[in-house]
């Protein structure tokens, strides 16, 4: 065991998830008792329910039991991603209350390393920030720095904060932001928590930029850190920095030596030590199975069992405030429900929704063949400089819970 921070320094580390989530966190829970000798505090976004937990490993926390307030909407309005992310810096604040340093680790991260340079860092600095990656892509990469861009400039499955008055500013103000806009909308500018951290160093002028490279490692920065490990077992980064903790975003368990299931640079070029990586963390996952993450999402169902949509969602955040205070949303005989049924925005069939991405378009072909079709006819139709309103009219009713006129209540 390794164990280099003082007993007495009173810090927390925390992550949180759903149950479907819990054999990652556990992975988690894992690495950081052997290397910090402390329980990991995992909040989970979930309704609370009788499932087993093993409390050896961690110290669970039930998103209901932590005094969030309007939580019921907030977990209507957010699909589970959303709603999850929206509640780490509220989850701070009350942590801060008790301790005087916070670490927040992603479910999906694992420690390979004391914490003690983070800790180091917060002696020095109120927050401390990872950016997504130190150097800019080449210009032959097909769309250059513009994932940044979409997504923000830091990683926000990592962050470090201390009880000072700057450290509490950013958390209050970033958590106004996070329950009033914490939308997966990249069309307008907003990605969960983590697009709002982008303007943060505006505002707050001792926030830290990390450039360690041994924290949050992941695969959007695999083009810049060489994984290796050194003859005592200790994994480091380009041969000088030991890899703190590694973050195995979109991690593919099928196929561990691929590392993530989405594409990055070198996929599938991996070297012996970034393999024996992934597969020791695939080993941990298998370790942690539990039959409680085979528990279907609590928030994702009406009380009838009828399944909340994505579409449901997002117009429920368009008439929220126009329905009655202290509405349960959740309720299938409520004001909710019947917004649902007169919208038509239940489905026939619970079927859950299962997003696409780029990499499922070869599979549509023929739909986006007519697409263009039809996009080529109005072209024809409204003119050139008729059709651009119209192609921005599109981006803008992609969000339509700005488009109150779209419902009836």
């Amino acid at each position: 065991m390794m164990m280099t921070i003082l007993e007495n320094e009173k810090y927390a580390v925390f992550t949180v998830c759903n149950l479907a989530y819990l054999p990652k966190a556990l992975a988690l829970a894992e690495s950081l008792l052997r290397y910090e000798q402390k329980k990991l505090k995992i909040y989970l976004i979930d309704r609370k329910c009788d499932v087993a937990l093993p409390d050896r490993l961690a110290d669970f926390i039930w998103i209901e039991d932590v005094g969030v307030q309007e939580l019921y909407e907030l977990a209507f309005k957010y699909d589970i991603t959303e709603f999850s992310t929206s509640v780490k810096p509220f989850i701070s604040l009350q942590l801060l209350k008790v301790f005087d340093k916070v670490i927040f680790l992603d479910p999906d991260t694992c420690v390979y390393h004391s914490l003690a340079p983070i800790l180091s860092d917060l002696e020095k600095y109120p927050i401390v920030l990872t950016p997504h990656y130190t150097k800019p892509h080449d210009n032959t990469w097909q769309n250059s720095d513009v994932g940044m861009m979409r997504f923000g400039s830091f990683n926000l499955g990592f962050f470090a904060i201390t009880k000072s008055d700057e450290g509490l500013s950013f958390l209050q103000w970033w958590s106004d932001r996070c329950f009033r806009f914490c939308y997966f909308e990249a069309q307008f500018g907003l990605s969960t928590d983590q697009k709002w951290v982008s303007i943060a160093p505006c505002f707050f002028k001792n926030l830290y930029v990390s450039f360690n490279l041994g924290y949050n490692v992941a695969f959007w920065n695999l083009q810049e850190r060489d994984i290796s490990i050194d003859t005592s077992g200790l994994y480091l980064v380009n041969e000088e920095y030991p890899l703190i903790f590694f973050h195995f975003s979109s991690f593919d368990e099928k196929n561990p030596d691929l590392l993530s299931r989405s594409t990055f640079f070198a996929k599938g070029k991996s070297g012996k030590d970034l393999l024996a990586l992934s597969a020791s963390y695939k080993a941990a996952l298998d370790r942690n199975t539990t039959d409680a993450s085979k528990t279907k999402y609590g928030f994702d169902f009406m009380s009838n069992g009828d399944y909340i949509s994505p579409t449901l969602r997002r117009a429920y955040a368009s008439v929220s405030q126009e329905l009655p205070c202290g509405h349960d949303p959740f309720d299938s005989n409520g004001p909710v429900g019947k917004f649902a049924r007169k919208n038509f925005l239940l489905e026939k069939k619970p079927v859950a929704y299962k997003s696409s991405s780029y990499a499922d378009i070869g599979k549509h072909k023929a739909k986006f063949s007519f697409i263009n079709i039809s996009m080529r006819l109005i072209l024809r139709i409204l003119g050139p400089n008729r059709f651009a309103n119209f192609a921005r009219l599109l981006v803008y009713l992609s969000s339509y819970r700005q488009n109150r006129d779209m419902w009836k209540i």
